[in-house]
C-alpha cells in the first residue's frame, strides 16, 4: 500500500505506535521491566501447560492399568534404591 492511499487515522496510529516504541526504547527501566514481565508470564505458562499435561498423561496411564515397560523399569530402579540403603 502506499503512503499515498493511507488515511489520516492510519498515519496517526503508525506515528502513535513509533512513538510508544522510541519511548519504550529510550527509557531502559520501563523496557527491563517490560521484558521481565513478559518472560515472567511465558515461563509461568509453560511451566503450568507441563504441569496440566503431566497431570493428564498419568491419569490416562494409571486408567489404562499402567505401562508394563516403565512400570518394570521403575520397579527395578526402586528395589535398587532400597538394596543401596
Amino acid at each position: 500500500m502506499s503512503s499515498k492511499s493511507k488515511t489520516k487515522t492510519e498515519r496517526a496510529t503508525e506515528l502513535l505506535s513509533l512513538d510508544a516504541a522510541l519511548e519504550l526504547i529510550q527509557d531502559r527501566r520501563k523496557l527491563f521491566w517490560l521484558n521481565f514481565k513478559a518472560g515472567f508470564v511465558r515461563g509461568f505458562a509453560g511451566a503450568l501447560g507441563a504441569v496440566i499435561a503431566l497431570v493428564i498423561i498419568g491419569y490416562l496411564v494409571s486408567n489404562l492399568g499402567g505401562v508394563p515397560i516403565i512400570g518394570d523399569f521403575v520397579k527395578d530402579i526402586g528395589e535398587a534404591a532400597q538394596t543401596a540403603q
